[in-house]
């Protein structure tokens, strides 16, 4: 059974319980329309918020036997608590929330401020934690639940669970509702969300989860690649798996590095009167791939490669850190949120102009890399002449 089956198998028997329990009667069970998730855009012709909800349909008829399918409905209105009201003049029924997984915006309306599009979520009731946000890199952020129509799936849900698998990869911050909502309220730390797109290759379309919205308050105001989103996770300590790769000395790529563990801290120290920010970062990796016909590396070969990535690793974190303080001006690495945690009576002085003191801050990186493992064989692959 795959995992949508399972999860779809789950909610009606949670359904089936619900009413035997006297808590909804059959009739009201069959008055609901289950959410897996919605997209929201702008209206071109009346600016108005456009609401697009996938629904799963539990017919049975939506797709071939065995398989899950869902529907799309969309409806515009001025709030979003009058179009979530409103759904079910479309549907029919009333919206049930509780196993939404994907809540997608715009960049059109991320950009003019989010606060307006998700307020209603955090004061619905039938509302959960667990559904996570996503900022579209299409024109509209529908197209992206659109693809259940050539997929026969619920997106929705495949959605969540690449969010799950994201630390194996870790090119997309993992961002629930809630935690956008800490970060939104939090006077030492901007907010992050993953992009997703749409993928095409050989003819077929499928959704993409890679790189970073960034946010100052409730705006986009810039994003991040997926490569510079893994180095900006190694600045948050949000790192849990991945590949680190190694060029050799002539930047050419020569290893691969399987990311074990990884922690970082991060402290605030005064140096000369000026406030400046230590990073050390400790990560355990084993080298997976070795792309040299110098045969396997030995242990001096391996200190080399730790030093080689231990100063890439520092380039590109630094490098990060420098885009977003100088282009975005938004501290979503938290070192706000660290120094008021660290040292309040420092953090009060700077709390009030934290947005233009951001930028200035000097940040030091230390990072260390320690190869654990290696792979099975103990020499590298060679064509014979």
């Amino acid at each position: 059974m795959t995992p949508v089956k399972r999860l779809l198998s789950a909610m009606l028997f949670l359904l089936l319980l619900l009413s035997i329990s006297g808590c909804w009667n059959y009739t009201e069970v069959e008055e609901i329309s289950i959410v897996a998730g919605v997209a929201i855009d702008k209206e071109k012709a009346t600016g108005k918020i456009l609401l697009t909800a996938e629904t799963i349909d539990t017919s049975g008829g939506g797709g071939p036997e065995n398989q899950a399918s869902s529907t799309i409905s969309s409806l515009a209105g001025d709030t979003m608590f009058d179009i979530v009201r409103s759904m079910i003049t479309m549907t029919g029924n009333k919206l049930f929330w509780s196993h939404a997984k994907a809540i997608i915006i715009s960049e059109e309306m991320a950009k003019e401020g989010v606060l307006r599009v998700i307020d209603w979520y955090s004061r619905d009731t039938e509302t959960r934690s667990d559904v996570y946000i996503f900022i579209a890199k299409e024109k509209n952020a529908r197209d992206i639940l659109n693809l259940n129509k050539t997929k026969n799936t619920i997106l929705s849900f495949e959605l969540g669970d690449m969010m799950q698998h994201e630390r194996h990869v870790s090119t997309a911050p993992v961002s629930d509702i809630w935690d956008f909502f800490d970060k939104l309220e939090s006077s030492g730390q901007h907010a992050i969300a993953p992009l997703v797109y749409i993928n095409e290759r050989d003819n077929k379309k499928t959704e993409r989860i890679s790189g970073s919205a960034v946010f100052s308050k409730d705006k986009m105001v810039g994003t991040l690649t997926g490569e510079e989103t893994k180095y900006m996770l190694f600045v948050n300590n949000k790192i849990k798996g991945g590949i680190l790769p190694v060029n050799d000395k002539k930047g050419k790529p020569a290893y691969s590095l399987e990311i074990f563990s990884n922690k970082t801290k991060i402290k605030p120290v005064w140096v000369n009167g000026k406030l400046q920010i230590q990073v050390s970062t400790e990560t355990k990796t084993g080298l997976g791939e070795v792309m040299t016909p110098n045969g396997f590396p030995d242990f001096e070969k391996i200190k080399e490669i730790e030093e080689l990535a231990k100063q890439q690793l520092q380039n590109n974190m630094l490098a990060v850190i420098h885009k977003v303080q100088k282009k975005y001006k938004s501290d979503i690495f938290g070192f706000g949120a660290n120094i008021h945690m660290n040292d309040p009576k420092d953090w009060k002085k700077l709390k009030k102009n934290w947005d233009e003191s951001f930028p200035l801050l000097q940040v030091v990186v230390k990072p260390k890399v320690i190869i654990e493992t290696s792979a099975k064989t103990t020499r590298s692959i060679k064509i014979v002449e």
